[in-house]
């Protein structure tokens, strides 16, 4: 490697020049390479495993929880459908459990940059405290906030797939506790009996 003598102020600003010709390129390359990446992490949608299912009546959801932070603040956003991989769903057969961490008033939540209308269920302990129907997707902010009253966890359907009022107890299971007897899963996407494989 060859070094750089420097003899006077005038060379010293000249071999800054030199390299900053060199770095100036590299630098704006990366600054778009990563605002593009982070642009991109940011509107990616969360695709979470199933882990819980309920049954209301004679339907059986399968429900996504979101527990972290992040996950809470992402719910739904970006998605194509509740099945998160672009493919409709058939009405009432997926949804989301948001576990807040415990019990919380005034509980706001939005529908910013989702992409399709849900009904929103705030739960105490497995019981409706509120019911919002038919909220509908919002893309640019103001958007309505919509409260409840008291919840430790919140449910997201599809819009009209369940007959789910104000003070109904919720049948949620966690896929671990279900009966081991005749229930399997197949690829963490839906529950299949042993004889319907």
């Amino acid at each position: 490697m060859k070094t750089l003598k420097i003899n006077s102020e005038k060379d010293l600003y000249l071999a800054a020049f030199k390299l900053l010709n060199i770095l100036g390129p590299v630098a704006g390359v990366s600054i778009i390479i990563g605002t593009v990446a982070l642009g991109y992490v940011q509107t990616r949608p969360q695709d979470l495993p199933v882990t819980h299912i309920l049954t209301h009546g004679k339907r059986t959801f399968n429900l996504e929880a979101a527990s972290t932070p992040e996950q809470l603040e992402k719910g739904l956003k970006f998605r194509a459908s509740l099945n998160g991989d672009g493919v409709p769903p058939t009405v009432g057969d997926r949804g989301m459990l948001f576990n807040l961490g415990g019990e919380t008033y005034n509980v706001p939540f939005w529908m910013y940059k989702v992409n399709f209308s849900l009904d929103i269920f705030y739960l105490k302990d497995n019981v409706v405290t509120t019911a919002i129907y038919n909220a509908q997707p919002c893309h640019k902010t103001p958007c309505p906030i919509y409260k409840g009253k008291v919840a430790n966890q919140v449910l997201e359907l599809a819009t009209g797939a369940a007959n789910i009022k104000v003070g109904d107890r919720l049948n949620i299971q966690p896929l671990s506790v279900l009966p081991k007897n005749n229930i399997g899963v197949d690829s963490g996407t839906s529950l299949k009996t042993k004889n319907n494989r």
